[in-house]
């Protein structure tokens, strides 16, 4: 959950050797950017891509905070507790339709040269057409009843939300790839600035759309900078020359990852977006919003690491030769994240909820505190996850966290009867760990062999191309 010049930053990577420009060799970058040299004066692009992400994800997650706290100062506890019902089912179909797009492309968009546009527009339709399906069939088995008006025009509404939220989702990977991680923030943060705004025309909205207008007030903003940043991207960033068919070990190669990193992210956004929705139905809606805040920071500090797994992709496929820096870089990144995260969630969890209310400081302080207490074992995953990717190995991690998901879903819904909100933190906690402790022997062997001076991962060469064939998927 952006625009600038598309010849600022280093360029993109070089070109493959079937597209590249005359004036220019296989090693060097359009814009004279070689790979494992930065600039004079220039971060890094591990370090700018996160420090990008991480901004969007930190300035994003505060304004919807003050969106929340606004809303709960303003309505009834039932009232916020129905609308964030309403976000929490749209999110989770928009995160499962994006399809987790946003790995294949940070590995694979880097060296996609001429193929780089219809990657981009063959995503975006999958993405939608998937969408539209998720969104017609939640509300054909009535699963909004409750929470989404019965009128067209709030079956309407809900619809197009899902789907400008799986663009939306999206196009954060796509500028990230094409090395444009400044756009991030600059996108995220207009949209949910424009979302608070609007807040205060609740009122007049609240009989035309579900959850008090909530609902209208979240999507306008993000549809009008959805389709403004994808004019961007069309127009202006990727190129516009010719597409040239992929070869069938290159289709296959990237087929079998993008069907590993899809079964991934239905995984990860169900344990994402699925939480809320089953207190909401569990417990009602006034439990449903004590739980809500503290699970949507907690899910901002997992996209923190997220970030930077993201920006570790998108570096070491643009230049692998570079492996062993980029490692590090990414072990210093997660370090503070986990080691801010855990420390301020987990200490100061009842100050960061007190903003909206006593009553939701007294109800979600616990949950707060052991979602906090489980960032440092999601670091351990995700940074396994980020060598899966390189390696391009998913299936392996699709089947510990599919495992992982059931354990902690299962143990959530188990325990909300008798634990209340509290219940899906403890689960979290758990399951997180358990997963960790199982990649943990994994990931070390990998910091191992990319630190050894004598070793070069298989992954760790010059900028590779979608062309070139793609073993290795299991």
């Amino acid at each position: 959950m952006n625009v600038l010049p598309p010849t600022t930053g280093t360029g993109p990577p070089a070109c493959p050797p079937e597209v590249a420009e005359p004036s220019g060799g296989a090693g060097v970058a359009r814009g004279g950017a070689v790979p494992g040299v930065v600039p004079s004066g220039r971060r890094p692009l591990l370090v700018r891509t996160a420090v990008a992400l991480m901004s969007s994800t930190v300035a994003s997650a505060a304004l919807g905070f003050l969106f929340w706290v606004v809303a709960a100062r303003w309505f009834p506890t039932e009232a916020v507790g129905r609308a964030s019902g309403v976000v929490a089912s749209m999110s989770l179909l928009a995160g499962l339709a994006q399809l987790n797009l946003t790995s294949l492309y940070a590995r694979f968009l880097p060296g996609a040269g001429a193929r780089t546009r219809r990657l981009v527009l063959v995503g975006y339709g999958a993405s939608a057409a998937m969408s539209l399906a998720l969104a017609v069939g939640f509300l054909a088995l009535g699963l909004g009843s409750g929470l989404i008006g019965d009128r067209p025009v709030h079956r309407l509404v809900f619809v197009v939300a899902v789907l400008a939220s799986a663009i939306f989702f999206i196009q954060d990977g796509v500028l990230a790839a094409l090395r444009r991680p400044g756009l991030v923030p600059a996108k995220n943060i207009v949209a949910s600035g424009a979302k608070l705004a609007l807040l205060p025309l609740l009122p007049l909205l609240a009989g035309v759309v579900a959850g008090d207008g909530v609902l209208l007030a979240w999507v306008l903003p993000m549809l009008v900078t959805m389709l403004v940043t994808n004019w961007w991207i069309l127009a202006r960033l990727t190129p516009r020359v010719g597409t040239v068919p992929l070869p069938g070990r290159a289709r296959h190669g990237m087929t079998s990852f993008a069907s590993a990193e899809y079964v991934t992210g239905l995984v990860n956004n169900a344990v994402a977006f699925l939480p809320p929705v089953l207190v909401a139905h569990a417990l009602g809606a006034t439990a449903s919003a004590y739980f809500y805040v503290p699970w949507t920071i907690g899910v901002a500090g997992t996209t923190l690491l997220w970030n930077v797994v993201i920006s570790f992709v998108v570096a070491a496929s643009s230049d692998g030769a570079e492996a062993r820096v980029h490692v590090r870089r990414a072990l210093v990144l997660v370090g503070l994240v986990v080691g801010a995260g855990a420390v301020t969630l987990g200490g100061a969890a009842g100050a960061l909820l007190a903003p909206l209310g006593g009553q939701y400081a007294a109800h979600g302080a616990d949950a707060l505190r052991l979602i906090g207490l489980s960032l440092p074992f999601t670091g351990v995953i995700l940074l396994y996850a980020a060598f899966a990717i390189m390696e391009k190995r998913m299936w392996r991690m699709v089947l510990v966290q599919s495992t992982a998901a059931l354990l902690f879903l299962g143990g959530g819904w188990y325990g909300l009867p008798r634990l209340g909100i509290v219940a899906p933190a403890v689960a979290l906690l758990l399951a997180q760990a358990a997963t960790a402790l199982v990649l943990l022997p994994g990931l070390r062997r990998r910091l191992r062999a990319v630190v050894a001076p004598q070793h070069r991962p298989a992954w760790a060469v010059l900028p590779e191309t979608v062309a070139a064939p793609l073993g290795g998927s299991t």
